[in-house]
Order: structure tokens, then C-alpha cells, then sequence
């Protein structure tokens, strides 16, 4: 029956994409006006499910709008083919990197002597490992990596590899193979709204199915949709409580809370012009359903905290209060000693905080407390048992106070996700040296309990994961130097990445080839370490309809028209020839050696147009879609 069911999506793509490129066009099965009506319900349901983004903030003679506008997120109209058996072995190797990434995260002196000559180029880097060698590195006040609670709420990213490396062959008649791109270890987006893109074309498949799929009946009604519900499982939001839920109850077990346990709370950092709301909100609700309060900041609002203290550090030994008095004292929390100890949050206002407090002490007077009984002012402070940062994995993210405020988080007993360690180790640095078959094989000899494995495991694993492995080198060494010209030569055949997360900021085509002059240059080689030099993926290309929320006419960032007035929002269908990126979300915790999760849940599926060397959901170049396993 699948095989049927298989057979018949053929049909399925083939009329719809026919409505939107031959108006004349005659099908055998879906009429025109009933596919009009399906895609109508279509964007009634994403609709119903929120399935938005904010557009920029709209201003007009220095005021601003109360609410920004939100808009439909772009989205293909019907999902992509996608073989089982490709995405099988993705999910078996994304699993494999909690170890991996967990073992070279153990060995700290070895991640920060990876990156020794990269900071010499790269500031953000080098401030990060910085931080990681006080903390980590620090007999006396530092903390001990291999005995804290280490999670990542993560992403690994593949893309189909036409093996003839003619990207202009149809699918059906190229080869392929599918290859990893990156691993990302913070901020991983889009989790809840990809969920809501695949169970939108699954209700408008199954409803096709269900009026024109030539094999059903009565009888076997129940196993189509079962075989059609399998097709498009995806359990991201299941996935990412497990992951939150269980860090904060393992926090709890193992810190006992400084005051109340319901004043334990998880914490997510943002970004100060965030317009991803509608993806994010779905966790927090879903967390205060299991009594766990998520507070979201952005990183304004979070410097405001520590500048002001706050959001400060409870030492072991003190009480709430004596901490409270001891940074009032202090004065800035940017300088100064710190070591580890509870994080906790201050909501109390100002006046509560002079009453309590003594009004002098906000200039550095007095600091003593003249009510004997505090507990109406530990009433709104909260210890923070988890952070999860959407933000702060770009250096325009950072100030020096940014800076001091994550050194302040990192020094916490609170479970980071990620930790500043587990953020280098989802820098393009790392998937490059795992092609090193001497570095591969160590990190990957143990596994997720720290148990070494048998030569016959060990090698098996190796194997499969060399499967998903692209080309990828520093082009600052003397022995890749045959693949630096041949990078030259074949400028569009190669990528060059720097360490930096997010979209847009690879170099391609002639800005790879100009860049990498540099090596031949014997001052300025070594600035090439700054990047990881990868082999481009030539995915074959598919008809993909796109459907676009935009403005009519002129098209502007900010939603305004030349007159300064707010436009009305059109919805655009294209047909365009596109690629796909397929992103699996991965979760693990360690607690120790122990390892508590590691599953893969949830699915993103990134479609864009195949002349668009770049990707990136947020900024409108790629559309959210979904896959149909064949």
C-alpha cells in the first residue's frame, strides 16, 4: 500500500504545481477551483495556528506603533519527496555527536588549544576562551566542567549532494547522497513553526487522499492515514520540553533551592529586536503546563538587571539576603572577583528595595537592613535553574558589559544551554578537524556513559559518519595547499565560513578566490584560519511554489510605502526552481558521566530559490517546508 500511496504524491505534486504554471492546464484528478479551496484552508490553518513573524516595528513623525504587525512566515504550498533511508542515517549520526561533542567538551585544555591561533584573528572567539580558561582552568574559584549539568537543545544541518555535481539534473534521474553542513549548538529557531508547517500539508494531503486516492476504501482507510501520518511526524515542541523540563528537575535534585522551590525558574535570553515571538511563546506555555515558569529577557533588559544588581550570584554559605547586601555593597557587578554559586533574579521595585534596603544604599551609603523580617522582600527574588540563550552568539550581540553579564551566568550553578564551551564546539573550527581521522576516532572511542567502546562499535560508527562528512580544511596550512588553488581555480565549486553562527555570512564565488590570495601572501596566510574552506553541495533542483508575505507595489524593509504610510500585506504564490536544506533538532543532557537524554526530535526543512547562495529563515531568503518520506 505505501508503494501506492508513494506512487500517487507524484500525481498529487504534478496537478498542483500545474495550477500555478499552466492556467489551461488540464488535470486528471484535482480540479483547479478544489485546489484553490486547499490552499485557501491551507493558510486558514496556519492562521488559526499562529504560524507569524513580526514585521519591523512601524514608525510615523517620531511614534510608534503599540504593536508590531505580524505576518504570515513565508512557506512552500507542498512538501518535498525525501528518502527514508538518507534521513535514517542522519538521525543515527546526529545522535553520535552527543558524544562526541560531550568527550571534547571533558577535555577542556584540548578544545581551547584548538582554537590558539584562530583568536588571534577572531575577537569573539578569543573572548569566549578567555572566560572558558578563568572558570574552567581555575583551581581556586573555578568550576569543573566534567562535574556539572551539561544539555545543548541543538541542530544539525544536511543537504542532498547530487554526486555527478550537475545541479541542474532533475532529481529523478540524479544520484544523490546527503551531506551535514553544520552543527549548531545555540539558538537553534523555528522549531514550533516548522512543527506547524508539516501538520498543515499533512491535513491537506490526507484530505486529498482521502477524495481521490484511487485505493481507498472503507477497509483500509485506518492504514492510509496511519502510513500518511508517519510521513510527517515531527515532535519538536515533545522534544524541547523533555530537554528544559528535565534540566530544571535535575537542578533541583541536585541543588536545593535557596528559598522556595517555586521560585525556581528557567530563564530564555532574546534578542533586543526579536520578531520570532510566535516560535518561542509555544515552549513557555507549554513549560507553565508542567509548573515550571519560563521569563524571557531580552539582552537589554538582562544587562539592565546585572548593571543594576539585579541578577547576581548566591554564594555558598550566604543566605539570599546576605548576598542581596553583599552586591548592594559592591556597587557595578562588572568588576571584581566572582565564583560559582546560584544565580538568582531581583524582581523587587525600587520603592520595596529602599524600604527594605535603606534608601542611601543606592549611593554606596548604609547597607544595613532595618526591618528584622525580610521575607516580604525574598518574595520576588527567584533563582534561575535554567537559561536557555535564543541570543548572544554574535559579537554585535556583545558590549563590555554584555561581556561581563555571561562570564556572571557562566560562573552560576545554573544549567546554560549552551555553556560558553559547548558554544565553541559548535564553531565550523571543530566539524573540520573531526575529518581528522586520529581526532575522530578519540572522541568518538567513548561512549554516552564515558565506556569505551569495542573496536568493532568504534569503527562502525566512524564509517557512518564519515558518510555525511563534506570537504572541509584550513586553508592556512601548507598541506591543504592543493586544495586552496584548486578552490582558486574552481572558485563556485568551494565555500569559505568563518566561525560565526547565523545566515549571510559565508564568502562565495569570486570573494573566495580573492580571499584565498592570501596564501600566497606569507604575512597574511595565517588570517586565513579565520575560515574553514568546504566543498559547495550541488543538490538537484525541484519546482517549489513559494508563498511570500509581502507589500504591493514598492517593497520596502520596514513595511512603508515612499509616502511613509503603512502598506497593506498581500499574500504572493512562485514557482520557483529551489533547493532544500534539512535540519534535524537534537537534545542531550549530561549530568557527570551520566548521560541523562539524547534523542532527536523534530525536523526543519529550509527551501529557497537555487540562485540564492545563502540561506536564512528570519531574513526572507528561504521558506519553511516539509518532506514527504518516500
Amino acid at each position: 500500500m505505501e508503494k501506492k500511496i508513494d506512487d500517487f504524491y507524484n500525481v498529487v505534486q504534478k496537478e498542483i504545481l500545474n495550477y500555478f504554471t499552466a492556467p489551461n492546464g488540464k488535470n486528471e484528478y484535482l480540479s483547479y477551483e478544489r485546489i484553490r479551496l486547499l490552499i485557501e484552508n491551507l493558510i486558514d490553518f496556519l492562521h488559526c495556528e499562529s504560524f507569524y513573524i513580526f514585521t519591523n516595528p512601524f514608525e510615523k513623525k517620531d511614534k510608534r506603533k503599540p504593536f508590531q504587525t505580524p505576518k504570515l512566515f513565508s512557506f512552500t504550498v507542498v512538501p518535498q519527496k525525501v528518502r527514508r533511508n538518507l534521513l535514517d542515517l542522519c538521525i543515527q549520526c546526529t545522535l553520535l555527536y552527543a558524544e562526541i561533542f560531550d568527550n571534547i567538551v571533558c577535555d577542556i585544555p584540548f578544545l581551547l588549544n584548538i582554537f590558539e591561533h584562530v583568536k588571534e584573528y577572531d575577537e569573539f572567539s578569543k573572548r569566549i576562551i578567555n572566560i572558558c580558561e578563568r572558570i574552567y582552568l581555575s583551581k581556586e574559584h573555578g568550576r569543573d566542567i566534567t562535574k556539572d549539568i551539561r544539555c545543548i537543545i541543538g541542530r544539525s544541518d544536511y543537504m542532498l549532494n547530487c554526486i555527478n555535481t550537475i545541479a541542474s539534473i532533475e532529481r529523478e534521474e540524479c544520484q544523490e547522497e546527503i551531506k551535514q553542513i553544520e552543527y549548531n549548538t545555540i539558538s537553534v529557531a523555528f522549531g514550533n513553526l516548522s512543527s506547524v508547517i508539516f501538520e498543515a500539508h499533512k491535513n491537506m494531503i490526507k484530505e486529498i487522499y482521502k477524495e481521490y486516492f484511487p485505493y481507498m476504501e472503507k477497509k483500509n482507510e485506518k492504514e492510509i492515514y496511519a502510513i500518511l501520518d508517519k510521513k510527517f511526524r515531527n515532535n519538536f515542541l515533545e522534544g524541547i520540553i523533555n530537554c528544559i523540563s528535565t534540566c530544571h528537575r535535575i537542578y533541583m535534585e541536585k541543588y536545593p533551592p535557596a528559598h522556595s522551590h517555586n521560585k525556581t525558574i528557567t530563564i530564555c535570553v532574546l534578542h533586543d529586536d526579536d520578531r520570532n515571538n510566535f516560535d518561542k511563546y509555544k515552549t513557555k506555555w507549554e513549560l507553565n503546563k508542567l509548573g515550571i515558569g519560563q521569563k524571557y529577557f531580552t539582552i537589554t533588559e538582562l544587562q539592565a538587571l546585572f548593571v543594576n544588581n539585579k541578577l547576581f550570584l548566591n554564594y555558598p554559605n550566604e543566605t539570599v539576603i546576605d548576598s542581596v547586601k553583599r552586591v548592594r555593597k559592591g556597587g557595578c557587578p562588572c568588576t571584581g572577583d566572582m565564583r560559582p554559586g546560584k544565580l538568582l533574579l531581583d524582581l523587587n521595585d525600587n520603592y520595596t528595595r529602599e524600604i527594605y534596603l535603606g534608601r542611601d544604599t543606592l549611593y554606596g551609603g548604609d547597607v544595613s537592613i532595618p526591618i528584622d523580617n525580610c521575607k516580604p522582600y525574598e518574595r520576588n527574588i527567584f533563582e534561575v535553574s535554567v537559561i536557555y540563550f535564543r541570543s548572544l552568539y554574535s559579537p554585535a550581540h556583545f558590549s563590555e558589559v554584555t561581556w561581563a553579564l555571561r562570564e556572571m551566568i557562566e560562573y552560576s550553578d545554573s544549567v546554560k544551554i549552551p555553556s560558553l564551551p559547548y558554544q565553541l564546539v559548535g564553531l565550523k573550527r571543530i566539524q573540520m578537524l573531526l575529518l581528522d581521522d586520529n581526532i575522530l576516532r578519540k572522541y568518538i572511542s567513548f561512549d554516552v556513559n564515558k565506556k569505551k567502546k569495542t573496536e568493532e562499535q568504534i569503527v562502525r560508527d566512524i564509517n557512518m559518519l564519515k558518510k555525511t562528512f563534506a570537504l572541509q580544511v584550513d586553508p592556512s596550512l601548507t598541506k591543504n595547499s592543493d586544495i586552496v588553488s584548486q578552490a582558486i581555480k574552481n572558485e563556485n565549486n568551494f565555500l569559505l565560513k568563518p566561525q560565526r553562527e547565523g545566515g549571510k555570512n559565508n564568502l562565495h564565488g569570486q570573494d573566495v578566490r580573492e580571499t584565498l590570495m592570501l596564501y600566497y601572501n606569507s604575512e597574511e596566510k595565517r588570517k586565513l584560519s579565520y575560515y574553514v574552506l568546504m566543498q559547495r553541495l550541488f543538490p538537484s533542483l525541484f519546482t517549489a511554489v513559494h508563498c511570500r508575505t509581502g507589500h504591493k507595489g514598492e517593497k520596502t524593509t520596514n513595511g512603508k510605502d515612499i509616502h511613509g504610510e503603512e502598506e497593506p500585506l498581500f499574500v504572493t504564490f512562485s514557482p520557483e526552481h529551489s533547493i532544500s536544506e534539512i535540519s534535524l533538532f537534537h537534545n542531550f543532557i549530561f549530568r557527570e558521566n551520566e548521560n541523562i537524554l539524547n534523542e532527536q526530535k523534530g525536523y526543519l526543512v529550509r527551501t529557497k530559490n537555487a540562485s540564492e547562495n545563502e540561506g536564512g529563515a528570519i531574513c526572507g531568503i528561504s521558506s519553511l517546508d516539509s518532506f514527504f518520506l518516500v
